[in-house]
């Protein structure tokens, strides 16, 4: 069913009341509380419904497992420090969880996370500093990991390659469609003319083959009015066609597919994707694909090609998904000033850059071909892995900078410069050099087999540490090779004949050392510390760790949250240490309000302290309130569904003024509730004290910074990480009137339980859900949680409407769109948003 923006899937409709007794209880009603009186509020338009069991949330709770492997040297009574990060970047910023975990004794935690987030990145850390990380899916709520390291040859903290990762373009999805193309019948994409628009509001036209559909039909793509887009959500099968898209873009959706014959462009005039595979999708051509003109590609998905892909003309190529070419011919060409960013799997018999085309590997991109050619110009980045079967060539100028590793059976550089960083390794079973520019930084290494040729081989080094560049097998007399060995590079010749001027003898090699520190030897010396990139191919040594702990805990101090203090090792985090998630609440529970779910916004962060065991032994809890676009008294609290108010020493830090509706223990625990009940305050003026008007922060033009606040809860008895979780923080409002000081109506998210100090009378008798009495009949929630922070609607816009993918997600149960909130390209109406 198609939806227009004027009539949304939650529709919020103008009161209209026909009987006189409900208008006056409107009158009595606002004369008597102040209260801005809502529309009636969004719903399931009819036709459609929330699913029973949708729980609202933006979050999942996932128990992990971490296991570690008894290391050579290293003894299984040392702590190893486990880190968990959103990110491969593995900075402080995206840190979620850290914890300690021995041989036999895994960490064991239960752990928030997005339902927007498909991969986390574990790091262990050995006492000797050295670091693994592994990649994570996060494909179930039960996570078991094993870091298998057999001997202590992991990655240390001082040899990690890293590049902030590249951001691909996005594009918009329509929340409604202009055209809508069935399996059968001609058509021929065509724009907007002039004076002609969407009625949906959409950019460009919009065709759409709908999921279960499968078109055969001609589909004409030489559109020659403005720009049109085709989003594929089904099939579109012109396997006998090669289609030349003109003004036109591609957009394969989620679980979509097409299949031509070969794929070209023409005119394109757009500053969007002219093609653009989303996860699950699949691009199939039997022919050329070819790219040209400065456009730009974004495949998240699967392109399959059994002819050649060109890239050509400055065109820009986002790669996050996997893509195989199977002709063995020109392959995967980039060219002409073109780029490629790859973050995801290619595979290709022929892999070939050249006339000033660049790419960049990110750190989760492969690279697997038969054959690599990169000339003329051409400058590589490579930060994580790429593999060349048979060989690797590099000439005329082409430039080759290698973060990680890089591996060939062959390797042949011709007038190239390769610049080698600390941690990467280049390995390869032979090698050609011949004008060739090596710059190794200190950590780095090349080991290679036999060089069978070599003529104006320059290694070089600026470094303070020593790099490594080793040959197995044979080595050419480089007397008259117009060669140099220069700065802190250790030139390991295993079949090195001291002494001797025959094959492999020392005398045809060792006038071209001792220039700035660089040394021959037969047998390595300078060891090269273990990386994630490296294998571990240069590591000879592994001293014996070496442990400053001050408080005892048996946790390294560098790697101590505070070794002054034994109750604390590590800090955990939701969302993430620098990000605060979001509290949105409608204030009229159990009646339905006007969703503008700005009536209470609450900016959150939770840090959870645990110790060498990893017991929590305290917690701070960091707020904001953002925005107050009530007219009643909002109190706020939060229960933690797993801790008795017994276990709790001390609250300190809430400015919590007055006794109403709120009363506290010399604790700091809410009086008279057996769970652990943390008042944060009475009400918002006692927070925010600047003067302002009805509403805080929900009014076109009126912004009032408001402070942060923290409160930290000390245990008297360490608690489990997995009892902290999202899952059991149980924040609530309590709302009264102007004047009244009562403690029973309480509002809390879907799925969690009221407190012993609800009224619940106030169940009694209201259209709430039979399973939830925090969800109204129909599905819909009074509060949500929003894992970053929340641009909410102003005051009276409905959630759904300034957030164009909400009734989506709601209606999914949570499954379509579960990061509507972002601020992506066509998710948003930013004119019913409130920024400052």
């Amino acid at each position: 069913m198609l939806i227009t923006p004027e009539t949304p899937k939650f529709m919020t409709h103008k009161s209209l009341f026909s009987s006189r007794l409900a208008a006056f209880t409107i009158f009595v009603l606002i004369l008597s509380s102040c209260i801005k009186f809502p529309n009636p509020g969004p719903g399931p338009e009819p036709g459609t419904t929330i699913p029973s069991d949708f729980n609202w949330k933006t979050v999942l709770d996932v128990n992990i497992n971490v296991q570690v492997s008894s290391v050579s040297g290293i003894g299984d009574n040392y702590i190893r420090v486990i880190r968990i990060y959103s990110s491969p970047m593995l900075k402080d910023g995206s840190l979620i969880a850290s914890g300690a975990a021995k041989p036999g004794s895994p960490l064991a935690v239960k752990l928030t996370l997005p339902t927007a987030l498909s991969t986390l990145y574990v790091q262990e850390i050995l006492p000797t500093g050295k670091r693994t990380v592994q990649k994570v899916e996060v494909s179930s709520s039960l996570l078991n990991i094993t870091i298998n390291n057999s001997t202590s040859n992991s990655q240390p903290a001082q040899v990690i390659a890293t590049k902030a990762s590249f951001t691909s373009p996005s594009i918009s999805i329509p929340a409604n469609y202009d055209v809508t193309l069935g399996a059968t019948g001609s058509t021929t994409i065509l724009g907007f003319s002039a004076g002609q628009s969407s009625a949906y509001g959409n950019t460009y036209k919009s065709y759409y083959i709908p999921a279960g559909v499968t078109r055969t039909g001609s589909t004409n793509m030489s559109n020659y009015l403005s720009h049109a887009i085709l989003y594929v959500k089904g099939n579109l099968n012109l396997s006998s066609s090669t289609i030349s898209l003109n003004k036109t873009s591609i957009v394969i959706l989620d679980g979509g597919s097409v299949t031509v014959k070969g794929l070209g462009t023409g005119v394109f005039d757009a500053t969007i994707p002219i093609v653009y595979l989303q996860q699950n999708a699949s691009l199939t051509s039997s022919g050329t694909v070819e790219f040209n003109d400065g456009i730009t590609i974004v495949n998240k998905g699967t392109m399959s090609v059994n002819g050649d892909i060109k890239m050509n003309f400055a065109s820009t190529f986002y790669n996050e998904g996997n893509i195989t070419v199977t002709k063995n011919s020109t392959g995967l060409q980039i060219t002409n000033n073109s780029t490629l960013y790859n973050n995801g799997n290619i595979n290709t018999k022929v892999f070939n850059m050249t006339s000033n085309a660049s790419m960049v590997n990110d750190v989760s991109g492969k690279v697997s071909a038969i054959n690599y050619y990169q000339t003329n110009g051409t400058v590589l980045d490579n930060f994580n892995e790429i593999v060349a079967t048979t060989k690797l060539k590099a000439e005329g100028g082409g430039i080759l900078n290698n973060y990680c590793n890089i591996a060939a059976n062959a390797t042949e550089f011709q007038s190239a410069v390769i610049n080698l960083y600390d941690g990467s390794l280049w390995e390869t079973q032979t090698s050609l050099m011949n004008n060739a520019s090596i710059t190794m930084n200190g950590g780095s290494m090349f080991l290679t087999g036999t060089i069978s040729e070599v003529y104006k081989m320059y290694l070089l080094s600026s470094s303070s540490t020593y790099s490594v560049f080793k040959c197995t097998g044979n080595v050419p007399d480089m007397r008259w090779a117009s060669s140099e060995v220069n700065g802190k590079i250790e030139f390991v010749h295993t079949n090195l004949v001291v002494g001797s001027s025959g094959t492999n003898g020392s005398l045809l090699y060792e006038a071209l050392f001792n220039n700035n520190g660089s040394i021959l030897s037969k047998v390595q010396t300078k060891n090269i510390l273990a990386s994630s990139c490296n294998d571990a191919a240069g590591q000879i040594e592994d001293p014996a760790p070496t442990i400053i702990d001050n408080d005892g805990d048996g946790v390294a101090a560098e790697f101590d949250a505070d070794d002054n203090d034994a109750n604390v090792a590590f800090v955990s985090y939701f969302p993430t240490e620098t990000t605060w998630g979001t509290f949105a609440f409608e204030d009229l529970w159990p009646w339905k309000g006007d969703y503008d779910m700005n009536d209470l916004v609450l900016g959150f962060r939770v840090k959870l302290y645990s110790n060498s065991e990893n017991k929590v032994t305290s917690m701070d809890f960091d707020y904001n309130i953002r925005a107050a676009g009530s007219n009643l008294i909002l109190s706020a609290a939060f229960q933690l569904d797993k801790v008795s108010a017994s276990n709790i020493s001390s609250v300190s830090g809430q400015p919590l003024i007055g006794s109403a509706p709120f009363v506290v223990n010399s604790n700091g625990t809410e009086n008279g509730v057996n769970l652990a009940v943390i008042p944060l305050f009475n009400k918002v003026r006692d927070i925010v004290t600047e003067e302002y008007l009805s509403f805080l922060n929900t009014l076109p033009d009126s912004y009032i910074s408001t402070p942060d606040k923290s409160v930290k809860v000390i245990f008297a008895n360490p608690v489990s990480l997995s009892d902290l979780n999202m899952g059991s923080i149980n924040f609530f409002v309590v709302t009264n009137n102007s004047g009244e000081t009562t403690r029973g109506k309480e509002i809390h998210l879907p799925t969690f339980l009221h407190t012993t100090k609800a009224d619940v009378s106030l169940f009694a008798g209201k259209q709430l859900h039979p399973n939830d009495k925090y969800k109204f009949d129909d599905g819909m929630m009074w509060g949500i949680m929003i894992p970053e922070p929340f641009n909410y609607p102003f005051e009276y816009e409905a959630v759904n409407v300034a957030y164009l993918h909400f009734d989506e997600w709601a209606v999914s149960g949570g499954i379509d769109f579960n990061d509507w909130y972002k601020n992506i390209s066509g998710y948003r109406n930013n004119t019913k948003i409130f920024t400052y």
